[in-house]
Formats: C-alpha cells, sequence, structure tokens
C-alpha cells in the first residue's frame, strides 16, 4: 500500500507539474505530445478545473459510505462482501469460523443449553452476516430440526465444520469437535496469513509496472521527441 501510494503521487505531481511543462516547451518547438501525454496533461486538466468538486465528491461520498454501513442492512452487506474478497476473503471465512467454534464450545460445553449458545454466539462472531446464518440455525432447531443439517442449509459452513458438528451429535461430544476444529482452522489462518504477502506481491508487481509505464509514456516519450526534434 505505501508503494502504490507513493507512485501514485509521483505520478500525480508528474502529471500536474512536469507534464505541463513539455506542452510549452513542444509548442515552442512547434511539435506535437505524444498520446499518452496529452491523455496525462487531459487527466490533469480535469483535476486542476474541478478539484473543488472532486474533492466535496470524495468527502460526501466517504460520509455516506460510512453511515450506509453502520445501518444495520449496510452492515449485513459489507460483512458478507469480506467473506466473498479475493484472496482474504476465505482467511476471514475461516477466522469467522474459528470464533464461532471457540464461543460455541465454550458456552455448549459450560451447559448453556443450545438455543442460547446459538444467539450468544452468534454475538460473539463479530459478523452480522454470518450472526444471522447462526439465528437461522436456531429457529431450526427451535422447530426440532438438528443442528448439522440446519448448519447445513445456511450453505455457509464448510464441509469440516459439518462434519465435525455430525460426528459430535452422534458422540455427545459437540462442544469437543467444536475445539478441535478451532484449532485447526487457527492453524491455517496463522499459515495463510504468512502466504498472503507472497500472493499479493505478484498483483502489486502488476499494478506497479502499470503505474511505471504510465510514467514512461508520459514523460520519457516527450523528451526522446523533443531530443530527436533539437537535433534536427
Amino acid at each position: 500500500a505505501f508503494v502504490t501510494v507513493a507512485i501514485g503521487v509521483a505520478i500525480g505531481f508528474i502529471s500536474l507539474f512536469v507534464v505541463p511543462a513539455f506542452e510549452k516547451v513542444f509548442k515552442s518547438f512547434g511539435a506535437d505530445l505524444p498520446l499518452a501525454t496529452r491523455i496525462l496533461i487531459a487527466v490533469s486538466d480535469f483535476a486542476v478545473t474541478f478539484w473543488p468538486f472532486l474533492l466535496l465528491g470524495g468527502v460526501l461520498g466517504t460520509m455516506a459510505l460510512k453511515r450506509y454501513l453502520q445501518t444495520q442492512r449496510g452492515r449485513l452487506q459489507w460483512d458478507r462482501l469480506k467473506l466473498r474478497l479475493p484472496l482474504a476473503g476465505s482467511i476471514i471465512l475461516r477466522a469467522t469460523l474459528t470464533r464461532f467454534a471457540r464461543a460455541f464450545s465454550m458456552g455448549y460445553g459450560a451447559g448453556v443449553p443450545l438455543v442460547q449458545a446459538l444467539a450468544y454466539t452468534a454475538l460473539a462472531v463479530d459478523n452480522l452476516y454470518v450472526g444471522s446464518k447462526l439465528d437461522e440455525m436456531r429457529n431450526g432447531i427451535e422447530r426440532g430440526d438438528t443442528l448439522t443439517n440446519t448448519a447445513a442449509a445456511t450453505k455457509m459452513f464448510t464441509p469440516l465444520v459439518l462434519q465435525m458438528l455430525a460426528v459430535g451429535e452422534e458422540t455427545g461430544a459437540v462442544d469437543a469437535t467444536l475445539k478441535d476444529v478451532a484449532e485447526f482452522y487457527e492453524r491455517e489462518v496463522d499459515y495463510d496469513l504468512k502466504k498472503l504477502a507472497g500472493s499479493i506481491e505478484p498483483i502489486l508487481i502488476v499494478v506497479m509496472g502499470a503505474m511505471v509505464l504510465v510514467l514512461a509514456l508520459g514523460v520519457f516519450l516527450p523528451m526522446w521527441n523533443l531530443s530527436s526534434i533539437a537535433h534536427r
């Protein structure tokens, strides 16, 4: 993020101050700027002309988004989206399932009734979408369905969690099996977090390469053309 922001600031500085200087020099030589440089200048002119509106729009947009995420519907949609993010979504899901397994095993193992344990766990997972699925499970159990069937109906749990829930129901040790699930996913999440940096590196390299290409096309091409024109 630091490198990307730094290159973005560099592109903004060059577009606002360096590239316009090339335009004046090229006009004095009677030459046309390359297409890439003209695009940078057009973007620069647009930003300089409309920066108050862009700033106001950014502030209002941020405030509106923040207020929307504070609503029940907004938080529900955001918590659902987090579980589907590329690369990080799987890690967030397993971390959330870890909190579910840990909280539910502690409550149920301490003698809290099943329905109440699910209600407390829905508040402990810190994800409104997952919490709503746990509430669906609680409603299903109140109607007489089994824990495993209600969990499978939500289509949110991984096969490992469903398998361990089934084993726990058969053996009467749901809290012990979910504790094993929590420990397993904790190790997996720790391992995947260490790998995440390596997964992001190729994407970051492509983004940085694209930014450098914009700089090269927007700045160096005019310099090369200016050099060729000066030697004529």
